[in-house]
């Protein structure tokens, strides 16, 4: 899998750990949970982080909005998420050399203005998409899951319409290109990227899909507007 793939949104599911299927799951491959650092800040300044986040359009596209099918969208993702995001690389848990770089200069105060500026912007438009067959699919298994196989529902984490939660943590998945949502789920199926508890949840609901599943997933989630 690219190094690019990795240096993606980590998406955290505290409530997806909560589930039955879940934990069963976790149960046949206990892994030691990291403790990622508290950050300490005071109220977020979204203007500020604007401008600290400027050259950030060079990779994330301007206003957030990535052009680059191996990169992710910044514009609308849930505040928390992205702090967290930012944690993680600073603490060189994910390997990506670049934003180690990056995060690693940015102080706690940094983090959480850079944050707040993203959640401000509104996400990009739907990737392009014809096959309504395939993006149909991707709905079903994003809405209901499959219970009999212990698929758990997309949107049980991060919700129907695909915006996440920033109270819980739960990352928005809007705009994201159907190339880089398939490499990550085909990542997640394979690997758990570090030993934390939301990456397992992820590794763990993405065990039985199939490759089929994984781009109608991609399909439909690269398709919500």
């Amino acid at each position: 899998m690219p190094t690019r793939f990795r240096s993606a949104l980590l998406w955290l599911a505290p409530v997806l750990l909560a589930s039955p299927i879940v934990a069963a799951a976790l149960q046949t491959a206990p892994v030691a949970t990291v403790t990622l650092p508290v950050l300490k800040f005071t109220t977020p300044n979204a203007a500020r982080g604007a401008q600290i986040s400027a050259n950030c359009a060079g990779c994330h596209g301007v206003g957030g909005v990535s052009k680059d099918e191996a990169v992710p969208a910044l514009a609308g993702q849930v505040a928390s998420f992205t702090r967290q995001q930012l944690v993680a690389f600073k603490a060189k848990l994910l390997p990506d050399p670049t934003m180690q770089n990056i995060a690693g200069r940015l102080s706690d105060q940094d983090m959480a203005d850079i944050a707040a500026h993203f959640a401000t912007l509104a996400p990009g438009p739907a990737w392009p998409n014809t096959d309504a067959a395939v993006r149909a699919q991707g709905a079903t298994l994003y809405a209901k899951g499959d219970p009999a196989r212990k698929l758990i529902a997309c949107a049980v984490c991060h919700g129907a319409d695909g915006r996440g939660n920033d109270a819980l943590v739960m990352p928005g998945i809007v705009n994201l290109a159907p190339a880089y949502a398939e490499g990550k789920l085909a990542e997640y199926r394979e690997v758990v990227p570090y030993a934390h508890p939301s990456p397992q949840a992820m590794h763990a609901a993405a065990q039985g899909l199939t490759d089929e599943e994984l781009t109608a997933l991609a399909t439909y989630v690269s398709s919500l507007k």
